[in-house]
């Protein structure tokens, strides 16, 4: 709950800033035609069309490289889900004096990984879920291992070891490609060229002599907003922007485990 009240603060935060950049704005310029009655400062308008020219871009380019990241975390919980379910049905193949403790250590480690999904806004609580579950990774693989070495046929090597390793890569990638985002001084000069951007609409509506406050406030307003719905998909689980209906799916198939 903390961190949805930080991200709305944020939103808050942004609009504050864009509207006292129009305000200080329409101030600077209308003490620059008090100095310069009878001068037209023309690049005004070049440095105008120059931000937002950059905004534009930079809006576009950050709002699609976020969009990307957050299809493909969504395609991998897909995948993770296969993954696990399928590790699980592969225990079958086990000796049966090694299956209770793997199916038991299986549930643990799916857990554990939809644990360190909820606890992503809270990086101490994600780094001691990966803790236990590099201990439960252990001894699953130790587990296996042992099972392999009774198993005159061969068939673990060729099925369970594959999809025990598969299972363990799908949890180490889902947590680190939370972790995959654009360096910081991307988002820094996206909100400053907004700032500035905020800036020169004041200072262009002092200019004209004239006052265009629905104007002012799209600006501020859908500016801020376009900002905000960027950091939520580059952050998600974070803010409001969330996967509930495709976690849903790592906890169908945590509750399939249930049944055996």
């Amino acid at each position: 709950m903390i961190h949805l009240l930080l991200v709305f603060v944020i939103l808050i935060a942004l609009i504050l800033m864009l509207g006292m950049s129009v305000s200080l704005g329409r101030r600077f310029g209308r003490k620059q035609i008090e100095k310069h009655a009878k001068h037209i400062l023309e690049v005004v308008g070049v440095a105008e069309g120059a931000v937002f020219g950059l905004l534009g871009l930079l809006i576009a380019f950050t709002f699609s490289g976020a969009y990307d990241r957050y299809e493909s975390k969504k395609t991998h919980i897909l995948e993770e889900a296969n993954v696990f379910d399928s590790a699980y049905d592969v225990i079958d193949l086990v000796p049966a004096k090694y299956q209770p403790i793997l199916r038991q250590n299986v549930r643990k480690y799916l857990d554990l990984h939809i644990a360190s999904y909820n606890d992503i806004p809270f990086t101490a609580k994600v780094d001691a879920d990966l803790e236990q579950a590099i201990e439960v990774q252990h001894t699953i693989w130790k587990t296996v291992i042992a099972a392999n070495k009774e198993n005159p046929s061969n068939s673990l090597a060729q099925l369970a070891i594959p999809a025990m390793s598969k299972m363990f890569d799908e949890f180490h990638a889902g947590i680190n490609g939370t972790l995959i985002h654009p360096p910081a001084i991307i988002f820094v000069l996206l909100i400053v060229l907004a700032v500035l951007g905020a800036f020169l609409v004041g200072y262009t509506a002092a200019e004209s002599h004239q006052n265009y406050p629905v104007h002012n406030l799209c600006y501020v307003l859908l500016t801020a907003f376009i900002i905000y719905i960027i950091i939520n998909l580059e952050y998600p689980r974070v803010g409001f922007i969330r996967f509930n209906s495709f976690d849903q799916m790592l906890l169908d198939v945590r509750e399939d485990m249930n049944h055996d």
